[in-house]
């Protein structure tokens, strides 16, 4: 047997079948609706998204404000001395 077409029938049976009884149930479901009742659906759906994400981005901004940042030290880098000789390829008298 091919690879290739046991590949195709685990995926088909795993993935596609699902996901297309899915799909035709949502929009059945969807199809169902008022026009109305389907904009306050979708209108509620997006403003929870708004909320969850206003909500994320304001407990990062608050996390960073509480200081969490200033576990870092700065170090800074020292002069060097660098010999005239490179030690690499050192030249040779």
């Amino acid at each position: 047997m091919n690879i290739s077409r046991i590949k195709g029938a685990i995926y088909n049976k795993v993935w596609l079948s699902p996901k297309t009884r899915l799909s035709c149930f949502v929009k059945r479901k969807c199809d169902e609706l008022p026009h109305k009742q389907r904009l306050t659906v979708v209108t509620v759906m997006l403003t929870a998204f708004i909320f969850i994400a206003f909500f994320v981005f304001g407990h990062a901004c608050y996390k960073m404000g509480l200081g969490h940042r200033s576990e870092l030290q700065v170090e800074h880098v020292h002069h060097l001395d660098v010999s005239k000789s490179n030690p690499v390829n050192p030249v040779t008298q």
